[in-house]
């Protein structure tokens, strides 16, 4: 079950990253943007959806004695959770379907956002991928 949850985490990292990179491409049109971000927030919504209970409950009874592989996936796991509440934020205020009032605060609201994805993408090549692969050996 490891190795299915690494490879469709590996796709998701992936299909984020042309997402984002989509999206950047309109960072100073907002009106252009908008049909890209929520293509965006779909995207993330789904990718999050695969880091679900079962999942890591999996990692725990692997992990399970193996204090620092425990204190991990402690972090990954409250991580996760914050950068799900900062999706959320991010979306609600720019994901609207009605005129916008945070169409300047965009650029930076964006790149910001850009740089939690991609640091939470980095952790978890840095650290969720190994536990997995582990958990295939």
């Amino acid at each position: 079950m490891a190795s299915e949850y690494l490879q469709i985490l590996k796709i998701g990292h992936q299909a984020i990253v042309v997402a984002l990179d989509q999206t950047q491409s309109f960072l100073r049109s907002y009106r252009e943007a908008k049909p890209r971000i929520r293509a965006l927030g779909e995207q993330l919504a789904a990718f999050f959806s695969q880091e679900d209970k079962r999942m890591f409950d999996e990692l725990y009874a692997f992990y399970e004695g193996d204090r620092p592989s425990i204190k991990m996936i402690d972090f990954l796991l409250h991580d996760l959770k914050d950068i799900k509440i900062k999706y959320l934020m991010f979306f609600d205020k720019h994901s609207g379907e009605v005129f916008d009032t945070s169409a300047a605060s965009f650029p930076k609201d964006f790149s910001d956002f850009l740089a939690q994805i991609l640091g939470r993408l980095k952790i978890e090549e840095e650290y969720l991928f190994p536990l997995l692969e582990k958990m295939n050996t």
